[in-house]
């Protein structure tokens, strides 16, 4: 699956809420925990080379993406498999000569809008967002750039101006704001 998504810095997450509660179906609360990995070689092969493992509940998820941003928009070709021991995981991967690299906890509430998935985050080191996603089952042009209008789309309808886009990975904003350096 492709994943083709959008953030954006918002000022006033209640109101930002509000606003997608009136017209999108409430899904759930979040609350995930990223811990993120090099591999084995990242000191020698820089790009992404990496995983993370996701914590939501008592579920925890691998996933390692191919990725490129395009004009603000994150498209992710991702790879996903669940754990059961997430601590067993990180003792295998340790073993290859996997590093441990920063962590991330995201906590909000997300929503289903028309094939797309909108959560009004608070990104700890970062602030608060609005993450706008679809998944494709294809990457061809028009279906992406379908999705991306459909993106901007929700995006207005949630009363947040394109201007407010981030760029910028969590890695990025998390870590800069850290002073560590992420090339």
């Amino acid at each position: 699956m492709l994943e083709v998504e959008l953030k954006a810095r918002i000022q006033d997450p209640e109101a930002v809420e509000r606003r997608v509660a009136s017209f999108a179906r409430h899904l759930k609360r979040v609350d995930k925990t990223d811990s993120y990995w090099h591999g084995p070689d990242w000191r020698e092969k820089r790009g992404t080379r990496g995983f993370r493992i996701r914590s939501e509940g008592d579920t925890f998820v691998v996933t390692f993406k191919s990725k490129r941003i395009e004009g603000g928009f994150e498209m992710n070709l991702e790879r996903e498999f669940e754990i059961s021991d997430p601590a067993v995981f990180e003792e295998f991967v340790r073993r290859i000569g996997c590093e441990p690299y920063y962590r991330k906890r995201k906590i909000g509430v997300a929503y289903d809008y028309e094939g797309m998935t909108l959560e009004i985050l608070r990104v700890e080191g970062a602030g608060s967002f609005l993450e706008i996603e679809r998944l494709l089952p294809t990457d061809s042009p028009a279906a992406v750039e379908e999705a991306r209008a459909g993106l901007i789309a929700a995006l207005a309808k949630a009363g947040v101006p394109e201007s407010a886009i981030e760029k910028r990975t969590y890695s990025e904003l998390i870590l800069g704001a850290e002073g560590i350096s992420i090339s």
